[in-house]
Formats: structure tokens, sequence, C-alpha cells
């Protein structure tokens, strides 16, 4: 014959256990909160600036069917001579939103973060990162940063959105063309305080 415990026993241990659970699960929302970057950024041209690549890597290529060809940071120059067949040019892409905008807002949830560009095209205003693989785009953050990579038929695109010591957020973009010299970009923003 089974043994059963008194009434006041199961009572106290179903007790013990619900608490337990109930602790546990307010720790590892204490572990989950809301990355540091979350909130609305403006951005700061002159950290900006400071950050910018001389654009003094001017060169002139001279491929041996004798033509000469121009390019900028290793993008060739339409007309620079080349070969007239060889697909899209790298300079049709456009820029990711990071680079274009002049402010944006950050938002998180469990397995996404929201970024609104609100002086973009509205077409262009949201982006919606996923945790992990999705559509092409692998998103991963922690507290302190955020990082997405992706490739297109044209081209690798790597963004890093990072928080410096001074509290201001760091952006950096790596785009590398396929037949191009790779090319990081760093934009700086300040926190908008709340109203």
């Amino acid at each position: 014959m089974p043994f059963h415990y008194p009434a006041i026993l199961q009572r106290r241990f179903a007790a013990l256990v619900t608490g337990l659970m109930l602790s546990a699960g307010t720790a590892h929302a204490a572990t989950q909160q809301p990355p540091s970057f979350v909130g609305s950024w403006v951005l700061n041209q002159a950290e900006t600036e400071l950050l910018r690549d001389d654009l003094d890597e001017k060169t002139i290529k001279i491929p041996t069917a004798g033509r000469a060809q121009i390019s900028v940071m290793g993008i060739p120059l339409p007309g620079g001579g080349g070969n007239a067949r060889s697909g899209h040019s790298p300079l049709t892409a456009k820029q990711p939103e990071v680079l274009r905008c002049k402010a944006m807002t950050i938002s998180s949830s469990a397995d996404r973060i929201e970024l609104f560009y609100p002086d973009l095209d509205p077409m262009e205003q949201r982006e919606t990162l996923r945790a992990g693989h999705y559509r092409g785009r692998d998103s991963k953050w922690s507290r302190k940063g955020l990082q997405q990579k992706y490739k297109t038929s044209e081209r690798k695109v790597s963004k890093k959105w990072s928080m410096r010591k001074d509290g201001r957020l760091l952006v950096e973009v790596t785009i590398k063309h396929k037949k191009a010299k790779k090319l990081t970009f760093s934009r700086v923003f300040d926190r908008v305080a709340a109203n």
C-alpha cells in the first residue's frame, strides 16, 4: 500500500517548490536586462568626422590591356576603362540605412531589435533584426553591443553597434564589394535625453 504524506506536508512542499520557481524566474529576469543601447540617438557630426578615413587613396590602375582604369578607394569609376560587360557597378547598391540617417530609435524585445530611422523615406524607416539566422541575415546582441552580417550577390556587409566609454554609440559598417577593396564607415551618435 503506497505511503501518503499528510496534507499539511504536501501543501508546504508545494509552497516551497513554487517559491523556488518564482525566485529562479526573478533571477533570470534580472539577467535579461535590456541592451544599454536601447533609446533614441542623434548623429554627432563632429565625432563622426574625427573617425572618417581620408579620401587620399585615389589610385590609377593600368591593366595589361593598356587602358587606364581610375578608381576611388578601390571602387572603379564608371567610364574609367575596363570591361563594359562586367555587370552591375558596386556603386548601384544603396548604403545601409544607419549610414544615411541623422537620428534613430532602438528598442528591444526577447528575440528582436527594432530600429527606427525617422528622417529616411517611409519605406526605409523601420529595420527589424531577429536573433540568429533570419532571411539571410545573422544578428546577435548582448547588453553592450549589437551585430548583423549579410551578403548579397554584389557585396558582404557587416554592421556593429557598440557603446563607447564616453556614453556615445559607435556604429561601424564594413562593406566588401566582390571586385573592390573593403571599406569601413564609422558613425557616432549621442543619446537623446528622455523628456
